[in-house]
């Protein structure tokens, strides 16, 4: 009994073999008829039976061309009954041939050594020695029923005998054959499998990786590009689809310092801004891979980097400020003990007065220096978490309306967005911008008005808030410098709002920039980092 796993399809490794011996039969069948009909085969084949050989050899072209044709609309894949029948069909009729031809002597029965060992590359199992089996068992009936029947002699048995062994021997060795075939394909099959899965796996984490990557030909054509560098460079935008085939100078920045980097491969490439405000910085590699050139360029958010920049200046500035405050704090306070021992006088003059009020202002405002740079040297390692940003600025503008002396105009539009950050690091952002623009609302317009407007930045996906006001904005010659420290332009102010708010942003991996956007609209940009894509 064959077994199960043998009787399957023939199919894909064992097509080529298949095909290969379809064409041969074809031809075979083909050359016996041509001999027949020419006359040249007369005195060598169908000597004994002209008219078996005759009826076996038009029955073999037509059944040849027949069964190419079946193989041709089976794409040379056949089930394993299908092909033992084209086998058998072979065995068949070239032991008709042999057997009109005058038997073995003729030799055609040799050529029944093919078919036995194309059998045995197809088939596996026992399958293989079967068809070895029929083809012997069928010269020796044909020598027999020539002997017996028709009163033949039976010098023929001896060298039918040894075909058939032959036989067998070749449907043996062709057997052990396709088994090392057989397992050198499977091996082959299985590793390419797992090359296959590692390179999905590589494409899957190059896709992941937070770092942008992009590979270029000699040309400046990307050839890869994963979401990252997508994002980064904005190419999410309708008007600037980014991927495989776009020329690097679709990203204008980009471009250039590429073509920089040719030019000068060893200077270190400038950080860049991307459409959303980040800085990005670039770096770039060369490799050849089959004699073409081609170049690996990284993309990183610089906001990684500045925050943890941020908080080695942090850890820096606290030890320093420790220090400061301690020596400072304690002449400031006899200093402010004695301006209020001088008002409390009686009858103080009006020059007392004053001076007593302008050493207590400036003792004050010195004070306020220290808690505001104490207060940034204090600052603990963000603890990020995504929230709903509508439903917190809801909650932190009914607090800080309760906590101003007069009436406040704070005006909520956008749709909910989620953001990455430490909700009391944004707390303490939004109270220093609001109180600034709020100052500025009533200077310009004497109405205390600030405007809260955030969504998603629709080219790279993040979120937003803009803080607006009706000020006259910050003069042109002043806003390289605004978020530097302790510059300020109110004789009030201690220049530290702002630049606390950005140190801020930046160890929550999000931008806070100034933007001009209309005539009566100044505001304060707050970029969050992706919701979705979390940083390190």
């Amino acid at each position: 009994m064959v077994p199960a796993s043998t009787i399957s399809n023939i199919a894909g490794p064992y097509a080529d073999s298949i095909k290969v011996y379809s064409y041969y039969r074809l031809l075979l069948s083909l050359l016996f008829l041509g001999m027949m009909l020419a006359g040249i085969s007369d005195k060598t084949l169908g000597t004994e039976h002209p008219q078996t050989f005759t009826i076996t050899v038009f029955s073999y072209a037509g059944l040849s061309v027949a069964l190419l044709i079946h193989l041709l609309w089976r794409r040379f894949t056949l089930g394993t009954t299908s092909l033992f029948l084209h086998l058998f069909i072979d065995i068949g009729c070239i032991s008709l041939i042999t057997y009109s031809s005058g038997g073995l002597s003729s030799g055609m029965g040799f050529l029944l050594i093919v078919t036995v060992a194309t059998g045995s590359i197809a088939f596996t199992g026992r399958l293989s020695l079967l068809l070895a089996a029929v083809a012997s068992i069928t010269l020796l009936t044909q020598e027999l029923v020539a002997s017996f029947y028709f009163d033949s002699a039976n010098d023929n048995l001896i060298p039918t005998g040894i075909l058939g062994a032959l036989l067998f021997v070749t449907a043996l060795i062709f057997r052990q054959l396709n088994k090392r075939l057989r397992l050198a394909q499977e091996s082959a099959q299985l590793q390419a499998n797992e090359a296959a899965q590692l390179q999905q796996l590589n494409a899957l984490i190059v896709q992941r990786m937070l770092t942008g990557i992009i590979v270029a030909n000699r040309d400046g054509d990307i050839e890869l590009i994963n979401s990252s560098a997508v994002e980064l460079l904005g190419g999410h935008q309708p008007q600037k689809t980014l991927g495989v085939g776009q020329h690097l100078r679709i990203t204008p920045q980009l471009h250039q310092l590429y073509i920089r980097w040719q030019a000068y491969p060893w200077l270190k490439p400038k950080p860049f801004k991307n459409p959303a405000g980040s800085e990005i910085q670039a770096s770039f590699a060369s490799f050849n891979e089959q004699n073409l050139t081609r170049t690996l360029v990284f993309l990183e958010d610089n906001r990684s980097s500045a925050q943890r920049a941020q908080q080695l200046k942090l850890a820096s500035l606290g030890q320093l400020t420790g220090s400061i405050a301690h020596e400072i704090r304690n002449p400031l306070g006899a200093i402010s003990h004695a301006a209020q021992l001088l008002s409390e006088e009686p009858n103080p003059g009006a020059q007392q007065t004053k001076l007593s009020h302008i050493i207590s202002k400036h003792a004050n405002r010195l004070n306020q220096i220290i808690e505001n740079v104490m207060q940034l040297s204090r600052q603990k390692k963000p603890e990020l978490k995504k929230f709903n940003l509508k439903d917190t600025l809801d909650t932190f503008v009914e607090e800080f309306k309760d906590s101003q002396s007069g009436e406040v105009t704070i005006e909520l539009s956008g749709e909910p967005v989620f953001v990455y950050f430490d909700a009391s690091h944004l707390q303490q952002v939004l109270t220093n911008l609001l109180d600034n623009a709020i100052r500025y609302s009533k200077e310009a317009t004497g109405e205390a008005w600030v405007g809260l407007r955030y969504g998603i930045e629709i080219s790279t996906g993040h979120p937003f808030l803009f803080i607006e006001d009706h000020g006259e904005g910050v003069a042109k010659q002043h806003r390289d410098r605004i978020f530097e420290p302790f510059f300020t332009t109110s004789h009030t102010g201690t220049g530290l709002g702002l630049y606390i708010s950005r140190e801020l942003c930046e160890i929550n991996y999000a931008t806070l920039d100034y933007v001009d956007m209309e005539a009566d609209s100044k505001c304060f940009r707050l970029g969050f980092a992706h919701p979705n894509r979390m940083l390190p």
